[in-house]
């Protein structure tokens, strides 16, 4: 049996759409290879070296500053230890997540100096951003110097999406194909339930996510604030963490779930209307996928990977990233009953004939 290493900046418990993808390409690959996963300690309460269910995690020490959004790695008296463990597994192939991590140049070079076949998967579609003119601009500088560095490395790249793979000719690389992100599609029978459209239910609209400003959270608040006081059926419900938290805690018409494990949010999709990613980039976001499973009508902003999920007024409702085009979505939605119905029912099809996660570890066996 062969062993492949994940190389991902967090993984479980840390909540995101990479973590998931390692997570289930682990679960739907453990009868046929070995798992190590090959991650960073961004909490000091989690172990160094620990099993899961699928395989065995180990986890490298990183500094404090930047933990929450860009690890660095602490090549420590640990980091050597850890590594030489990882080096006695006896790897056979390594894949690396997204060019601009640490983790990934970590894995690159781990597996050239070892003689160790290796791939990188890409899972954005934009350049990472802290929303500062300057820092920004020095951080694109930063993104292409890593690219080019990990390119001396690595020589096949795949995307999660189409979006995900174009996104690759930027850096001067073609991609080798798309290894879609997925979901669990038996998931579907274990939470789903029964929406009760009783004339005094309230309308739920639910956001997911990290709370941060490219995620477009901020758009939705003002946008729900305009319509807020035209309806007295509907309810926003905001279910993540992150640094805004305090800010939208402020916004007492909002419903703050914090974080949701995942069990926990499958079931409130269940229980969810609208469900609205107004994200300002994204890869292929798994929180779609969820929704459109679990039969919520879908407004998502037109970005990356979306489109490849949603056709516009078929299997949902694609917006600008502009608070009056969220707004109109919203109005739209609120006010149609059989429109909802016709847009979830189509999602949750589509979702069901063509995201599923034995489909995209078969494709990454066949690579093996």
């Amino acid at each position: 049996m062969k062993t492949i290493a994940l190389f991902s900046v967090y993984f479980l418990p840390h909540i995101g759409g990479i973590e998931r993808y390692q997570y289930y390409l682990a679960k739907h690959l453990y009868n046929d290879v070995k798992i190590i996963i090959v991650t960073t300690k961004y909490d000091n309460n989690l172990k160094d070296v620990e099993d899961f269910e699928y395989g065995k995690i180990y986890r490298l020490p990183i500094y404090s500053i930047f933990s929450k959004r860009y690890p660095i790695i602490k090549k420590n008296k640990l980091y050597r230890k850890l590594m030489k463990m990882i080096k006695n597994e006896n790897i056979d192939l390594c894949i690396l997540n997204t060019r601009f991590q640490l983790t990934s140049l970590i894995g690159a070079k781990f597996a050239k100096k070892n003689g160790i076949a290796n791939f990188l998967i890409e899972h954005g579609t934009s350049h990472f951003t802290v929303y500062n003119k300057v820092l920004d601009f020095l951080g694109h500088i930063y993104e292409h110097l890593l690219t080019d560095y990990i390119k001396r490395y690595v020589k096949d790249f795949y995307g999660v999406s189409k979006a995900c793979s174009n996104w690759l000719k930027h850096y001067n690389i073609k991609s080798k194909g798309v290894l879609r992100n997925a979901i669990e599609i038996s998931e579907y029978e274990t939470f789903k339930a029964i929406k009760d459209y009783e004339k005094n239910k309230k309308i739920s609209i639910l956001f997911a996510g990290r709370l941060l400003k490219d995620k477009g959270i901020l758009l939705l608040i003002e946008s729900y604030e305009k319509i807020i006081s035209k309806y007295n059926n509907i309810e926003l419900l905001i279910a993540g963490e992150g640094p805004l938290y305090e800010e939208i805690e402020k916004h007492k018409e909002i419903i703050l779930l914090g974080k949701l494990n995942h069990d926990e949010l499958m079931k409130k999709y269940a229980e969810t209307d609208i469900f609205i990613n107004p994200s300002y980039s994204e890869g292929m976001p798994t929180t779609i996928l969820e929704a459109g499973l679990m039969k919520c009508a879908v407004i998502a902003t037109n970005v990356g990977g979306t489109p490849e999920i949603i056709e516009d007024r078929k299997d949902g409702l694609l917006c600008k990233t502009e608070v009056s085009d969220i707004t109109l979505k919203l109005e739209e939605l609120i006010n149609d009953e059989n429109l909802r119905n016709y847009l979830s029912e189509n999602l949750h099809r589509k979702v069901k004939e063509n995201f599923s996660w034995e489909k995209t570890a078969n494709d990454i066996l066949k690579i093996i």
